[in-house]
């Protein structure tokens, strides 16, 4: 797949044909009028910003021809999809473009990893806009679809880098009240009271719901997994019952962290990443990265490191995502936040 930036629909019209399949990424802030693509086969999802190289876009879209080497299903209803169908299970490689504010992502993503075989690579992104309300952000073929999700497969195999670098603030504690993404006590108190608390002596600044967000950007979630991973989880914004709302499903008697990130960690992330792709590969191709949305305040810094890793004749494209998936090996599928994924398709 080969991008190419368009900065309205109008534009990509003029200059594209009705013969060939489109991976379309376009913007929160770009006008999808669905009915002007009625005769155009494309596929794709609705993110906060899109990315081409070292330059990201609040504005516009990236428009790829799909080849016959992919196949392309929409997935209507992320909580009816079932893994006994095995859709993929002859598939080596999987590229998921999911509603991200949905609450059926962890069954959805559950299925999915039942879907297909052992030594099957997946990475995707989470669709959504920054108004943190769910709607319908996924579309294919002249419709809009909510609680959905594309998927492309393949048999070209795929590489993958994935980095973090959010370190621990406070914990462990215990998550003792929870229901899908909603994160209700820690250690029996408030998990509201709790997490205000030491992030409040942290930062300096007082939390109310109206700034949350914007304070929680800088102090995510860790999950800690039996392995010692940390699976960071975003906290969006704080419910009439006073309880966490969190990007992803966050299990009852699960243990947790606070997090916070030093800057430059952050920024370097990227570039690991990508070191991470250089020590499997000989050469590069087009690199799709899914960069979460709140590591929105370093991208620049970020994405000069990753591109000055890039070989001759490379792109990096993608999205700033409301949540990253991804899987190495024969690992378990994972749901991520403010993460960096790489991945490439050789």
């Amino acid at each position: 797949m080969s991008p190419k930036y368009y900065k309205n629909i109008e534009d990509f019209i003029v200059e594209n044909n009705k013969d060939s399949r489109y991976l379309i990424l376009i913007t929160e802030n770009t006008n999808l009028d669905i009915d002007k693509l009625e005769d155009f086969k494309i596929s794709g999802a609705i993110f906060p910003e899109i990315i081409l190289n070292n330059s990201h876009y609040k504005e516009g879209l990236l428009a790829s021809v799909i080849d016959d080497n992919f196949n392309v299903d929409l997935i209507k209803d992320m909580k009816t999809f079932e893994s006994n169908e095995k859709t993929f299970q002859d598939k080596e490689s999987l590229i998921v473009l999911f509603d991200a504010l949905s609450s059926d992502i962890s069954l959805f993503l559950d299925n999915l990893f039942e879907s297909v075989s052992e030594q099957t690579k997946i990475i995707g992104g989470g669709s959504g806009k920054m108004t943190l309300k769910q709607d319908p952000v996924i579309f294919h073929d002249g419709t809009l679809h909510q609680n959905a999700a594309i998927v492309l497969s393949t048999n070209a195999k795929l590489h993958i880098g994935i980095e973090n670098a959010w370190e621990k603030l406070q914990g462990p504690f215990v998550v003792t009240s929870s229901e899908k993404n909603v994160l209700k006590t820690l250690n029996f108190s408030s998990s509201f009271e709790v997490y205000k608390d030491f992030v409040e002596k942290d930062s300096g600044k007082k939390i109310t719901k109206d700034n949350f967000f914007t304070i929680s950007k800088s102090y995510p979630l860790g999950i800690i997994k039996f392995d010692k991973e940390v699976i960071v989880r975003d906290p969006i914004a704080i419910d009439k019952d006073n309880n966490i709302v969190i990007v992803g499903d966050i299990p009852q008697n699960s243990t947790i962290n606070i997090l916070k990130g030093n800057k430059q960690n952050l920024i370097d992330s990227g570039n690991k990443a990508i070191l991470k792709l250089n020590k499997d590969l000989d050469s590069h191709k087009n690199i799709l990265i899914f960069d979460c949305i709140s590591r929105s305040f370093f991208i620049d810094e970020e994405l000069k490191e990753i591109t000055k890793e890039l070989k001759q004749g490379s792109i990096l494209f993608g999205v700033l995502s409301v949540g990253e998936i991804a899987n190495t090996s024969d690992e378990y599928l994972s749901f991520y936040n403010r993460t960096c994924v790489l991945g490439m398709l050789c």
